[in-house]
């Protein structure tokens, strides 16, 4: 998977970047690479949202804490 900075970039290169993670990991789910994921995403007014897809509630909570502390380490 490629990781991409999305520092001091335009708003056209920031979302064109945005897409190519976002397509990386449909690649990978289509492929069955991915089975279960966890995403953290910000809004334009700076509130944090984790989207978790997993195949079950033991998953989901992992993946959740997981996306949570990730989310969290970043912000400090």
């Amino acid at each position: 998977m490629k990781v991409v900075s999305i520092n001091e970039k335009t708003d056209d290169k920031r979302k064109e970047d945005m897409l190519e993670v976002i397509n990386a990991i449909r690649d990978q789910i289509e492929s069955g690479e991915i089975t279960e994921f966890v995403a953290c995403s910000l809004d334009l007014e700076g509130l944090g949202q984790i989207h978790v897809s997993t195949l079950d509630v033991p998953g989901a909570v992992g993946l959740f804490e997981i996306g949570k502390h990730l989310l969290i380490s970043q912000e400090a």
